[in-house]
């Protein structure tokens, strides 16, 4: 080979090497003409079978789901009765009798009142448990002055009336003969004889009371209730016993405690009436053990073991 074919074949060989060396470093290589495509060439999916996710085929047709019957018929849920009047009769278990009986529904409630006590007859009338109202007649020598009034508004209203003379020491006739003029021979005015405390020298003693029962009998044929609280009714159980006028006589027993555990059966094998409530034992209105409408916390409250029939069948002095 010349010399001449030598070097051009060489400058042919530096140029392709040259070329190839500045698009291996960036350089844009020429567009194509418009006229000439470049296919591409189509991928190729490629999946893998270890991570694809199973397919759950769609359900089809119905898809019976359990059926729960609707309940029919009544619902039996057991009820704690309310407490209401004293007019329904219900069967009173006698164990009950010594808790809390103003909160059974089947019992009454008599409140007991004098001067100074307020009365709003028409709130006190919302509650149909009281049915009855015994008010203070006369203290020693002296008069109430309200009962007279009141009693006509009460026996109006239809509530059982009942009258108290309080007994003082001395002059136990002239008290009884007060008495009895402002009961007027009634016979469904329920009559009692309070004995506070028998054994202090400012209210009747228990041979007062004696002569004040006797001589109430002898002039009417009969026998008015005893109100006493639980230290006068043990003293009159050791004090009276076997005397024909205590014994067939009704105890209105004072106590004012929730539940009574040592009753002093003697004379009286249980109450007629339980004063349970006044201002004793409350000291503010509509904290009481049992709030009537109409009344303050000084209003005594009593409760009778029973309904309403039944108390009026025993509000007698027979």
């Amino acid at each position: 080979m010349s010399s001449r074919y030598f070097f051009i074949t060489l400058f042919f060989l530096l140029n392709i090497f040259c070329n190839s060396s500045l698009y291996a470093s960036g350089a844009k290589r020429p567009e194509l003409p418009e006229d000439e495509t470049v296919t591409d060439t189509p991928a190729i999916e490629v999946t893998n079978p270890t991570t694809e996710e199973p397919v759950i085929p769609p359900v089809t047709g119905e898809v019976e789901v359990p059926v729960i019957p609707p309940v029919t018929g009544e619902v039996e849920i057991p009820t704690i009765p309310p407490v209401t009047g004293g007019e329904d009769e219900v069967a009173l278990s006698p164990q009950l009798k010594f808790i809390r009986p103003w909160n059974i529904n089947g019992t009454s409630i008599v409140i007991d009142a004098y001067e100074g006590n307020s009365i709003d007859w028409a709130k006190m009338a919302t509650d149909k448990k009281v049915v009855g109202v015994i008010h203070r007649s006369s203290i020693g020598l002296n008069t109430d002055s309200q009962y007279v009034a009141r009693k006509k508004i009460a026996l109006e209203r239809g509530y059982l009336w009942g009258a108290y003379h309080l007994g003082r020491p001395g002059n136990t006739i002239a008290q009884a003969d007060l008495f009895l003029s402002l009961i007027k021979d009634e016979p469904n005015t329920l009559m009692i004889l309070d004995l506070e405390d028998t054994g202090s020298g400012s209210f009747m003693s228990v041979n007062e009371a004696v002569v004040f029962m006797n001589y109430v009998y002898e002039k009417t044929g009969r026998i008015p209730t005893v109100y006493a609280n639980h230290s006068t009714t043990v003293m009159l159980n050791s004090k009276v016993k076997g005397n024909p006028r205590f014994e067939q006589s009704k105890l209105w027993y004072a106590r004012f405690k929730e539940n009574i555990s040592d009753f002093p059966a003697g004379v009286w094998a249980s109450y007629f009436l339980w004063q349970f409530s006044s201002e004793i034992n409350c000291s503010t209105t509509g904290s009481c053990l049992y709030n009537v409408p109409g009344t303050k916390s000084d209003m005594d409250v009593n409760v009778f073991y029973g309904s309403a029939r039944e108390l009026a069948a025993q509000w007698n002095n027979n």
